[in-house]
C-alpha cells in the first residue's frame, strides 16, 4: 500500500525492521478491507485489530489514534487526486472548448469517487463530526479545486480571495454534493424509480452545463472591467 521510505520508525522512535514494516501494512491493509466492506462492522481499532489478527497494543506502537490511521489510509487516494482529476484544470480552457472541459472536469471528479466512494464518504462523514484532522484534510481537497476554478474565471496568480473564488467554492459545494449523492448506492435505493436516473448522468451533465456557464459569465464580468 505504501511506499516503505516514506516512514523508518514506529511511535517510540525506533527503527522498524522487516517485522515491522510488515505489520505496518497488514493494519494499513486490515483498515482499508474494513473500509471497503459494505457488510463489515464500522472502522474503529479494535475492528482493525481483529481483521489484522493483532492485539491493539500492536496498532498503537504505529498509530496514535484512529484518525491518524484512516490518514494514513486516505493519503495515497488524496495524493492520486492530483493524476485523476487536478491536471484537467490546472491549464486555462480556452472559451471555445469550455462546455468539453467542464463536462470532461466534472466526469473526471466523479470517477474519482466512484473508484474511492466507500473511503471518501467515511472521510466525509469523521469530518462531519468535527474531526478536526479529517476536517482539515477535507477542506485542503477542496481548496486546490477552488483555486484552480477561480483562476478559471481569470483570477490572477497572486490573488486568492475575491469574486471569483467565491463562485468557485459556491461550484464546489455543488460539484460535491452531487457526487456525493451519485456515488452513494445505499442513498439511491431509497429515491424513486422516477429519480435515479439524475445520478446516472443527468446530474453531472447539468454540473458541468452550470460550471460552463458561470465561468464564461465570471470572465465576461472581468474582461468588461
Amino acid at each position: 500500500m505504501e511506499d516503505e521510505a516514506q516512514f523508518d520508525t514506529n511511535l517510540q522512535g525506533q527503527k522498524l525492521g522487516r517485522k515491522g514494516r510488515v505489520t505496518r501494512e497488514r493494519i494499513l491493509e486490515a483498515a482499508l478491507a474494513l473500509i471497503e466492506d459494505a457488510d463489515a462492522e464500522p472502522l474503529s481499532l479494535s475492528a482493525v485489530a481483529r481483521r489484522a489478527d493483532l492485539r491493539i497494543s500492536s496498532i498503537y506502537t504505529y498509530f496514535a489514534d484512529l484518525t491518524e490511521l484512516f490518514l494514513t489510509v486516505l493519503d495515497p487516494v488524496a495524493r492520486s487526486a492530483q493524476h485523476a482529476y487536478l491536471h484537467h484544470i490546472e491549464m486555462r480552457w480556452p472559451d471555445d472548448e469550455l462546455g468539453e472541459k467542464c463536462a470532461h472536469f466534472v466526469h473526471a471528479f466523479h470517477d474519482y469517487w466512484k473508484r474511492n466512494a466507500r473511503l471518501l464518504h467515511l472521510r466525509n462523514a469523521f469530518a462531519e463530526q468535527r474531526d478536526t484532522r479529517v476536517l482539515l484534510q477535507r477542506i485542503g481537497a477542496a481548496r486546490k479545486v477552488i483555486h484552480l476554478l477561480g483562476q478559471q474565471m481569470g483570477a490572477p496568480d497572486t490573488r486568492t480571495t475575491g469574486p471569483e473564488f467565491d463562485l468557485a467554492s459556491v461550484l464546489y459545494t455543488g460539484l460535491e454534493r452531487v457526487v456525493t449523492i451519485a456515488t452513494d448506492e445505499q442513498l439511491k435505493q431509497h429515491y424513486p424509480e422516477n429519480i435515479r436516473p439524475r445520478f446516472q448522468g443527468a446530474t453531472l451533465a447539468q454540473q458541468a452545463r452550470l460550471m460552463e456557464l458561470a465561468i464564461r459569465d465570471e470572465r465576461r464580468r472581468l474582461a468588461e472591467g
